[in-house]
């Protein structure tokens, strides 16, 4: 129990807070399974992320802001690079000493793997540095459904039945309930065209081959358990190989060609044992995203046929029937394995031009965003290189959970439809980002044939392929921009058992929204008033909450008030949670096309806003000269009536300009308020804080709270700036964020916020 006194006379507020600090602390679940692990067999293999802080130059709040987050993404990453390996060389001589070995590092990401006993944990625990330690888990191809559904040419002799052809087998099987079959708006005869020949149709992909638009110029990775690279299907499309087989433990054998853990290079990932399932599921996925077979009768062509390919094996065979749910050995993707893919297709961006990375794979089940998974920070990199990642949800049948790392709010997850209709046999949720076929889809396995598979893992290749067509139409679209118009566009699906809307991807509506640039069309939700980065003396600032459960984009039309044309557009993705601010010099520079204020002192713009999640935009002034804020959110759509989410409070790290909270009861009896307390950057939860004392009926509190990360016991970072503070709903009445302009003598109320 803490408290505070607040400046200006406005009184004294205790805090009783809750739940962890915002200290880096390691996390206890983790920690359990690793020794839970060590107990059971010794040791564990785990995954360990480093501390790593490149040397930026910091701004205050409304300045120029000259952070890792705001100079080009390439140069960013180079200093990561930097930072990356110099911390590692540090901690490898530290810890060399001690008997504990690096296994695997990664250039671009801050983690390594190492094997440790129960001794080793602890040195790992007590060694400065080290943010976090996860076991490294073992992951399968979304294969639950999959099993259900094969239907190969060479089981019609076998199968009894008189079709002539195995997509007929496959019609079958749907007709007699051995799959789910469409909802009664669907006849059976037109669920046999959910096979990839025609598949794409479902997704308007026709609308992008009647332009020209196949995906020319543009590679899709894809992580998966290897390729038959000899197939018809690949021919002249594979562009680079890689494997990551980690063999931490005696029952693990390799994928490699070479028989090692890592390999690069022409038939690196085309490693296809007789007798094996190995390439099976690989070769299916990534003849949905990109196959182009023209040698048969038929043509057999994948979504984006003119793009090309990058196969990674990621997986071990392990041959333990322990791990194998009671199979004498199986094949499964280690973390370790995936990352090293992730991080090799991040060195690939340097020369190449690769629009997304297909990951079909997954774990346990969760029903909450994922975003301390370890792969986000390897998706968020590939992302602001123009790297969309899709995964899969899962076939567990799940309704509000989908598989990790489809959990990840930066990825593009996926869920599956049969035709149009909602597949209930695997997993759907909140955080799906897209819908796209996934019943019956016949494409590609190895000896150059093909069979017929389910599941959300036949879904995911259907969006990269798409990202890839969008991607080959508008080469300088950024991934936000991508995801907003495959998000923005589909069309709004649902069941009965959802509380949610799921778009279903369109990729010739997708394109349209997309364009080549700057639309002439104005929509979206409207904020006045916008300085441009020329007028020095009063400087905006934008700030957009996402107050919805799932991470979403934000798409914002810049138009000159001079002129009334839309001079660029301006796109990102925001984190469930979290309210990020953006200067109007970071929009204009980062718009499409980029935008350049008109000489001289007037420029001034209108924003006009539209996002994929519920929240609100602030427009914030900052006077460098009065060292003033003032909120000035001229709203075109009206004013957002939340009384409960309120965002961008300060943290004690800007000097001068403390928060505080006017906390007003309008019930009927004395009560007192818990807020739940977000990092602002992220949306990640810091804790819970609420009054010792009542309030009563018909009056007010003023709570401090510019300096609450302390509170939690944590010290903020350079660039923890604001806290999103929610109040929760079992208050009657309302808060109030206000802010004390010591410098300038005056208090704002900055509650004011445009509906979004």
């Amino acid at each position: 129990m803490i408290g505070r006194r607040v400046s200006a006379g406005l009184g004294l507020v205790l805090l009783s807070l809750s739940t962890s600090s915002f200290a880096q602390t390691f996390n206890s679940d983790s920690l359990s399974e690793i020794r839970n692990r060590i107990t059971a067999r010794g040791q564990a293999t785990v995954l360990v992320q480093m501390d790593v802080e490149p040397s930026v130059e910091r701004s205050r709040e409304g300045s120029t802001a000259h952070s890792l987050d705001t100079i080009a993404p390439r140069d960013r990453l180079n200093r990561v690079r930097e930072g990356i390996a110099s911390r590692r060389s540090g901690l490898e001589s530290s810890m060399a000493s001690r008997g504990i070995r690096m296994q695997r590092t990664y250039k671009n990401l801050p983690f390594f793997v190492t094997t440790v006993d129960e001794a080793g944990l602890e040195v790992l625990l007590r060694e400065p540095g080290i943010t976090s330690i996860t076991l490294n888990k073992a992951r399968a191809t979304n294969r639950d459904v999959i099993r259900k559904m094969i239907v190969s040419d060479s089981e019609l002799a076998a199968s009894g039945s008189t079709a002539a052809t195995a997509d007929q087998v496959a019609i079958e099987r749907v007709q007699r309930g051995v799959v789910a079959s469409p909802s009664s708006g669907n006849s059976p005869s037109a669920a046999a065209k959910t096979l990839l020949d025609t598949s794409v149709t479902y997704i308007d992909a026709n609308e992008a081959y009647d332009q020209g638009i196949i995906g020319t110029g543009q590679v899709i990775a894809i992580l998966d358990d290897g390729i038959d690279a000899g197939h018809d299907m690949f021919a002249g499309k594979i562009v680079a190989e890689a494997c990551f087989s980690d063999t931490f433990d005696s029952v693990d054998e390799s994928l490699c060609a070479n028989g090692n853990d890592s390999q690069t290079g022409t038939g690196s990932a085309s490693l296809c044992p007789s007798g094996t399932t190995v390439c099976q599921h690989g070769s299916h996925v990534a003849g949905i995203a990109a196959g182009n077979d023209t040698t048969g009768p038929t043509t057999r062509r994948g979504v984006a046929y003119g793009a090309n390919l990058i196969p990674i094996q990621v997986f071990t065979r392990v041959n333990d029937s322990e791990a194998c749910d009671g199979e004498e050995s199986c094949e499964l993707s280690y973390d370790s394995s995936s990352l090293a893919a992730l991080n090799h297709v991040i060195d690939l961006t340097d020369t190449m031009t690769i629009a997304a990375a297909n990951m079909s794979l997954g774990a346990e089940l969760t029903d909450t965003p994922c975003d301390n998974n370890i792969h986000k920070t390897a998706i968020d990199t590939l992302r602001s290189l123009g790297v969309l990642t899709a995964i899969a949800a899962g076939n567990a049948e799940a309704v509000g959970e989908v598989e990790n790392p489809g959990c990840i709010s930066t990825a593009i997850t996926v869920s599956s439809v049969i035709i149009t209709v909602p597949d209930n046999t695997v997993n759907h949720a909140d955080m799906v980002d897209v819908l796209a076929p996934g019943v019956q889809i016949r494409s590609a396995v190895p000896n150059n044939s093909y069979a017929v598979f389910s599941g959300t893992s036949m879904a995911t290749p259907h969006v990269a392929g798409a990202i890839a067509l969008l991607k080959s139409a508008n080469t300088t679209a950024t991934a936000d921009e991508i995801e907003f118009a495959l998000e923005s566009t589909g069309t709004a699906t649902s069941l009965s058992t959802w509380s949610w809307t799921t778009p279903l991807i369109d990729v010739g509506a997708a394109l349209d929204a997309l364009g080549s640039g700057a639309t002439s069309t104005v929509s979206g939700r409207v904020v006045a008033g916008v300085f441009g980065s020329n007028r020095t003396k009063a400087q905006s600032n934008i700030r957009f909450y996402n107050s919805s459960v799932g991470a979403g984009s934000v798409v914002a039309d810049v138009v000159d008030d001079l002129t009334g044309e839309i001079v660029g557009r301006f796109t990102r993705s925001i984190p469930a949670g979290a309210s990020v601010q953006f200067s109007m010099e970071t929009i204009e520079n980062d718009a499409s096309p980029q935008i350049t204020p008109a000489a001289g002192d007037t420029q001034s713009y209108t924003l006009h806003a539209d996002a994929t999640f519920s929240g609100y935009v602030q427009h914030v002034l900052w006077n460098p000269e009065g060292g003033s804020l003032t909120n000035y959110s001229g709203c075109g759509n009206g004013l957002a009536n939340s009384v409960q989410d309120i965002g961008n409070v300060h943290t004690s790290i800007i000097n001068g300009y403390p928060s505080y909270l006017l906390v007003y009861n309008s019930g009927s009896s004395a009560a007192k308020p818990t807020f739940v307390v977000k990092d602002a950057r992220d949306g990640s939860s810091l804790g819970n804080f609420s009054l010792t004392s009542d309030i009563a009926p018909n009056t007010s509190s003023f709570v401090f709270v510019s300096d609450l990360v302390e509170f939690f016991g944590g010290t903020p970072d350079s660039t923890q700036f604001h806290l999103n503070l929610e109040m929760q709903s079992s208050f009657t009445g309302f808060a109030q964020h206000i802010v004390d302009n010591q410098t300038g003598g005056v208090l704002t109320n900055m509650t004011a916020k445009c509906d979004l």
